[in-house]
């Protein structure tokens, strides 16, 4: 893809960063692909070093202030419901899932064949536990999740059945691939065991936790006996917290590193020139549904006037944020990719580039000042420097504002901040839990609630169809866009960089939002 050069030249006035990374093509597919076809006899022996950016603050699946952290979590507890490489929801522990009585009970058949790691077996009491659980913990951050769950009736062993608040959980398959699905061991939490940094046997994941530090790594032993036969094939996996995408790159050409994903355009520019044939090492690229954008808190400082959030519309340029990553984050004006039903078709954004109607709507606000937090040493850096730069351009009084990467999620969405710089707009697996997520819930983006809430409470039942949900999700991204409660600016492209005996990278679940399933990834002897 080419690099928009007039775009190129904007960049280099606004924040003068030097020597822009090499322009580049991106390819779905390159040399030494980490296809599964390629694999040989399986070490499994084998202790995979795993290198990445996600923040890993504890274990405990309730407790999570950010998604960055589930590849971690995924490897040590089973999900209700997974997604596979292609977005598509498929079984985990529940083999089946249904609305039944006009929409008012998700019923849920599970397996019969799972037990936690401590020997307790897995079954519909086990689900009724955890949904509890998520409903009721103090600082748990599944309530919004769960909160169209009424309660759970056990039927028997293999067969929960979920009591909905009327008209709503459309959406809870999708999340039960997430933190929401993932089921503690019963006894263990009964016990009072620390599932936040020694859950011991407390899972029943493909792999065991032996020791966690946080925020620097957590080891994983194979657990003996999974009920999938093709995961779990490692002897253990070493996950390390690898802020600086540079590090990870010297660690996959030292060989410290086995596996790593790599996105800011100059390391993927460099992967574009070590990884070839004989080289040692492979890559696979994705194309991230993740959206780079400007999250703005609409009801706190200067950023809740219509005005100010206008002027920021127009001023920044998805162009010039495409050019820093040379080309490899794809501009955008939506807030959901190609693929999910409910975007927009022929959608035109309300707010094109246009310095000279940003600054008018800065005068007609009479000014206006802000603040522009950002993850530290993240792929968000250089575009918050160039909104912050873009931002004084038409006459905001914009500082920069870098917050460590653990706490600029979790502080955004306690309202802290009321503008922040993230890669982090990530669209579900059904559009009820993005609006959920990011719009009426833990976000809370949306600063009027009233202007979405019935059509989101009409799209959330489980008995229309998606052609019927659809056009009620495209009138709340309009909505949205509109109100600039978000500003999508473009979607990354990631690399999942690794030696070349290690198969199963291109089935990675989840790494187009930036999480890593690597339950399929195993090593060549």
């Amino acid at each position: 893809m080419g690099v928009n050069i007039k775009a190129r030249k904007r960049v280099v006035a606004l924040i003068s960063v030097g020597a822009l990374a090499m322009a580049g093509c991106s390819s779905s597919d390159n040399s030494g692909s980490g296809s599964s076809a390629a694999q040989g006899e399986i070490d499994t022996s084998a202790v995979l070093k795993f290198a990445s950016a996600g923040p890993l603050r504890d274990l405990d699946p309730a407790l999570q202030t950010s998604y960055g952290a589930w590849g971690y979590l995924f490897l040590v507890w089973d999900r209700l419901t997974m997604l596979d490489k292609d977005d598509k929801i498929v079984p985990g522990l529940a083999k089946e899932w249904n609305f039944v009585e006009d929409g008012g009970v998700l019923e849920l058949k599970l397996r019969d064949d799972v037990k936690f790691h401590d020997g307790t077996p897995f079954d519909a009491e086990a689900v009724k536990v955890n949904i509890e659980r998520g409903k009721t913990l103090e600082g748990s951050t599944l309530k919004s999740d769960l909160a169209d769950i009424e309660s759970v009736e056990v039927v028997d062993a293999t067969t929960a059945r979920l009591k909905l608040v009327k008209g709503k959980g459309v959406q809870l398959p999708a999340s039960f691939t997430g933190t929401a699905g993932m089921m503690v061991s019963p006894k263990a939490i009964k016990d009072g065991a620390d599932l936040k940094n020694n859950p011991g046997t407390a899972g029943s994941g493909p792999y065991i936790a032996t020791q966690l530090v946080p925020q620097e790594k957590l080891v994983l032993k194979r657990a003996d006996n999974y009920w999938d036969p093709n995961v779990g094939r490692l002897g253990g996996i070493e996950l390390q917290r690898v802020p600086d995408a540079a590090a990870r790159l010297n660690g996959l050409q030292s060989g410290q590193v086995d596996l790593a994903p790599l996105s800011s355009a100059g390391e993927i520019a460099t992967v574009e020139k070590i990884v070839t044939p004989g080289s040692g090492l492979q890559q696979n690229q994705v194309k991230f549904k993740n959206v780079v954008g400007v999250y703005m808190r609409a009801n706190k400082g200067d950023v809740a006037k219509p005005e100010v959030r206008q002027a920021i519309a127009h001023a920044v340029d998805p162009e010039a944020i495409s050019a820093l990553f040379s080309g490899y984050c794809t501009p955008t004006r939506q807030v959901v990719p190609e693929t999910d039903p409910s975007r927009i078709p022929n959608y035109t954004y309300p707010y094109e580039f246009s310095v000279d109607k940003a600054k008018a709507l800065v005068q007609q606000a009479g000014g206006a000042k802000v603040s522009v937090t950002f993850a530290a040493g993240t792929n968000a850096e250089q575009p918050a420097n160039v909104v912050q730069a873009s931002l004084r351009a038409v006459g905001v009084d914009a500082t920069l504002n870098p917050v460590p990467n653990t706490e600029n999620e979790p502080r955004f969405i306690a309202g802290d901040f009321e503008l922040m710089v993230g890669t982090s707009w990530s669209p579900k697996a059904d559009p009820a839990a993005t609006v959920n997520t990011y719009l009426l819930n833990t976000y809370k983006l949306a600063a009027d609630p009233s202007l979405i809430a019935d059509k989101a409470a009409e799209a959330a039942n489980p008995t229309l169809s998606m052609d019927k949900r659809a056009p009620l999700y495209q009138d709340i991204w309009k909505t949205t866009l509109e109100q600039a409660w978000f500003l999508p600016l473009c979607n990354q492209t990631n690399a999942n960089v690794s030696k070349a005996n290690i198969v199963g990278t291109d089935n990675i679940p989840m790494s187009n939002i930036g999480i890593w399933d690597l339950r399929h990834i195993a090593v060549k002897k």
